[in-house]
C-alpha cells in the first residue's frame, strides 16, 4: 500500500510580502464586512492580515459559515469583548448567520459555558442586530480572488 501526502491546504504562493498583506486585508474585508485595520503594527500586519485572514480564513476544508461558528464559540468562551462584537456583527451583516440562529447559538452557548458569559454574547447580538438594521440590512461581499 502506498501512502500519499495530504494535499497542501495552505494559502497560495505570494510574489511579495505586500501581495500577501493585501490578500489578508482583502480576506479581512470579505469576512468582517468592513475594511481591514491599517497595517501600522506587527499585530495587525503580521498577525491579523498575514496569518489570521491570509492563512486561516482562506483555507479550504471548512466553509465560511463553519469557520464563523467556530470563531464565535471561541471568542465568546474567552470573554474577548471586541472580537465578540466584531464577529457577531460580521456574521449577521454578511447574512451568513441569521438572527434566529444567533439567538439559538446564544442559548446553547449559555448551557455549556455559563449564563454570565452568555449575557455578554446576548448583549452583543442585540447591539449588532440593531446596527445591521440601522445600516439597511445584510450585504453580500465578493470573495477575494486567488493569487496567481
Amino acid at each position: 500500500m502506498t501512502k500519499t501526502s495530504p494535499p497542501d491546504l495552505g494559502p497560495p504562493e505570494f510574489a511579495s510580502p505586500e501581495e500577501r498583506s493585501q490578500y489578508g486585508r482583502d480576506w479581512f474585508h470579505y469576512v468582517m464586512t468592513m475594511p481591514a485595520p491599517p497595517p501600522t503594527t506587527p499585530y495587525n500586519s503580521a498577525g491579523i492580515h498575514n496569518f489570521v485572514f491570509a492563512e486561516m480564513w482562506s483555507r479550504p476544508g471548512l466553509d465560511l459559515k463553519a469557520r464563523r461558528w467556530i470563531t464565535l464559540a471561541c471568542v465568546a468562551a474567552s470573554d474577548t469583548v471586541v472580537p465578540i462584537q466584531a464577529h457577531i456583527y460580521a456574521a449577521l451583516k454578511s447574512g451568513d448567520i441569521t438572527i434566529e440562529e444567533m439567538h439559538e447559538f446564544t442559548l446553547h452557548f449559555a448551557v455549556y459555558c455559563g449564563w454570565p458569559k452568555a449575557s455578554l454574547v446576548n448583549q452583543a447580538v442585540q447591539d449588532a442586530w440593531a446596527r445591521v438594521q440601522e445600516e439597511g440590512g445584510t450585504v453580500q461581499m465578493a470573495r477575494p480572488d486567488p493569487v496567481g
